[in-house]
């Protein structure tokens, strides 16, 4: 099948939506879903931390400071948030359960500091059995003693919900308590309380409403964390805050988390951010603080988006691949995906994750699959084309046509070029292989033709066309050709020697030849494929043509005669001897001709004057009356029984 454009943009588009349903299909069965998940991580962090959060961390100097034993006494608790208040905290969030009674004493001091101002946010531990719902629901909670429960402004759960591979990338922002009440996260409850949110908790079919506030969660209801890099919050030992070195409004405006973050503790949480040791949980609910306070949400693109950009990509991959040259299509297919990549980094930080699987294996599965395409329907162009040209031409001009066959396909269509066009016709064949057997005339006419094909391929000729024992090739087509007309002087003088020795090793059956006669002519000729719908040659038409083939009937045996204009290019590389002007039918005025003399051959003399003119009553060529008077013997054409090759019609 032939590659134009049409076919390549048809290609194009099958392999494009090919892959779009493959696609649609592992999208369907969730495949590849930990893929995405895990180059996604690669784009964090794209926002910086709300300069409203501040984390208060129970880190290793706090603990060889105030005790190593953990958990500590409650009141140094309410030390430390008296302390915060001091400083001018506007929330604090705890992310420690304080589940189980102590010391009344120790109990009663941070209940009395919780109750306060009723800015505290207390943290409650969900247990979950099973598969999770939608929305999560908790077979058992957690909550603080009584009285903190009591106390506090409000107590929320500190759950957060790993994906399989261990990583937490979302958070549940409500649960569902055994008793069928809903039980706000540690982030969205501080962020209801910073916003002054009013209302009660509302379940959406893509998010949770609270007051006039929408937080997106998607069809499972869990909010993706826009992750920050943890180093860019504000941070401060509890051990500093409770000893008061701290600047005095470190904590002005702030909502301020406190959580574990010393590794003896336990409390680490593997992030997008830090997949080795983890990240301590209390920076976890900061981020989703953050998320929520930035309005930094995350959109993963629906399956609609996804499908469509895997087809434009494909699409285009398969354009470049069918289009281009092979060496540039690699650079401009990483082009592309270098391109989806970088839009992915750049709608990432406006909230937007783009799938980066699936346009990932479509860029590769598109390449491909056109790559084989383009091979495939390439080779059975070069079959095509080796069938169009194989018979004609020698074998190292097939492999040169065929290292570009789109521009020797143009050369079929027909262009007009200067050519080098010879025909050489057997002197004596016919009476030679009068009486013989069939089998020895066809055997002797291969073996004279082969001589004469070979030194035309032996010189990058184009074989038009055998006529009986008459071969047609010519120089310049369907591959441009320097020097054409001396590879046709060349090719000549070859047949000539190459006949001589098949006659001398008696191949021929005892059907020997003189010799042949060879007529070339140089110059403006038509070429392409010629013909009808049923039947079409590759030949070449035109004055040239008739010219050279005029001179074939001219030529002597084992003679070469030129035109002026071909004899100009042989002249310095080849020996040229004159011959008497040539009467041509249609011509003006006789023709100047020459011979190539082969090595040891010598030139006729010619007398001034002399013109070969065809007799029509002989059916040969013969000297003009003032020649004769001279007494010149002229060159003996072509015996008479041997009427002269008729070359193909002038168009």
């Amino acid at each position: 099948m032939k590659r134009t454009a049409g076919f390549r943009v048809i290609t194009s588009a099958l392999i494009a939506v090919a892959i779009t349903l493959l696609s649609w299909a592992g999208l369907a069965a969730g495949a590849f879903q930990g893929a995405q998940l895990r180059l996604v991580d690669a784009l964090f962090p794209a926002v910086g931390p709300d300069d409203r959060i501040a984390v208060v961390r129970v880190d290793e100097a706090s603990l060889d400071r105030i005790g190593r034993a953990w958990p500590w006494p409650r009141s140094i608790h309410a030390s430390l948030i008296r302390a915060l208040r001091n400083h001018g905290a506007l929330l604090i969030g705890y992310d420690v359960t304080f589940a189980e009674p102590t010391e009344p004493d120790e109990d009663r001091a941070l209940v009395e500091a919780v109750a306060e101002r009723g800015d505290v946010v207390l943290a409650a531990n969900a247990i979950f059995e099973g598969r999770l719902r939608d929305p999560p629901r908790a077979m058992d909670l957690d909550l603080p003693i009584a009285e903190l429960t009591e106390a506090a402004a409000l107590v929320a759960h500190a759950n957060v919900i790993p994906d399989p591979d261990g990583v937490v990338r979302a958070v549940p922002p409500v649960i569902e308590a055994p008793d069928g009440t809903y039980v706000p996260s540690l982030s969205l409850g501080l962020y209801a309380l910073a916003e002054e949110l009013e209302g009660q908790l509302t379940f959406r079919p893509d998010g949770w409403q609270i007051g006039d506030r929408l937080i997106p969660t998607g069809r499972a209801h869990l909010m993706d964390v826009n992750f920050s890099a943890r180093a860019e919050y504000a941070t401060y030992s509890a051990a500093n805050v409770i000893a008061g070195d701290v600047p005095a409004d470190a904590f002005e405006g702030k909502v301020v988390l406190i959580g574990a973050t010393a590794l003896g503790l336990g409390d680490t949480r593997l992030t997008p951010l830090d997949k080795a040791t983890g990240e301590p949980g209390v920076f976890v609910h900061a981020n989703a603080l953050n998320t929520m306070l930035t309005r930094a949400f995350l959109f993963p693109d629906g399956r609609t988006s996804v499908l469509a950009a895997v087809f434009v990509v494909s699409l285009l991959v398969a354009l470049a691949v069918a289009f281009l040259r092979v060496w540039a299509s690699p650079i401009v297919v990483f082009g592309i995906g270098t391109a989806y990549a970088a839009l992915a980094f750049w709608r990432f930080d406006d909230g937007r994750v783009m799938n980066l699987v699936y346009p990932a294996l479509a860029v590769v599965v598109a390449f491909t699959a056109a790559l084989g395409v383009r091979y495939f329907t390439e080779e059975r162009e070069r079959r095509r084309v080796t069938r169009v040209f194989g018979r004609y031409v020698a074998h190292d001009v097939v492999d040169e046509v065929l290292a570009a066959p789109e521009a020797a396909l143009a050369t079929l269509e027909g262009q007009s070029r200067t050519l080098s066009v010879l025909f050489a016709d057997l002197r004596g064949f016919t009476s030679a292989s009068d009486g013989a057997e069939p089998e020895e005339v066809v055997g002797a006419l291969n073996v004279y033709l082969d001589a004469m094909v070979r030194a035309v391929n032996e010189e990058r000729g184009t074989i038009d066309k055998f006529m009986g024992d008459c071969v047609m090739a010519f120089w310049g087509a369907p591959r441009l050709t320097e020097h054409h007309a001396q590879h046709a002087a060349r090719a000549g003088i070859k047949m000539l020697d190459y006949i001589d020795e098949a006659v001398a090793a008696g191949k021929t059956s005892g059907l020997d030849v003189a010799g042949c006669g060879v007529g070339i002519d140089t110059g403006e000729a038509v070429v392409g494929n010629i013909g009808s719908s049923d039947r079409l040659d590759y030949t070449v038409v035109g004055d040239t043509v008739n010219t050279a083939s005029r001179l074939c009937g001219v030529a002597g045996p084992g003679q070469i005669v030129v035109t002026e204009e071909c004899a100009a290019e042989l002249r310095g590389e080849f020996r040229i001897g004159d011959l008497p002007s040539l009467e041509v039918k249609g011509k003006a005025k006789p023709l100047r001709v020459y011979q190539v003399l082969r090595e040891g051959e010598e030139a006729a003399e010619v007398i001034e004057g002399a013109v070969l003119e065809y007799s029509e009553d002989k059916g040969r060529f013969e000297q003009t009356a003032p020649a004769k008077a001279a007494g010149y013997a002229p060159i003996e054409p072509r015996p008479e029984e041997e009427p002269a090759p008729e070359a193909p019609a002038n168009p």
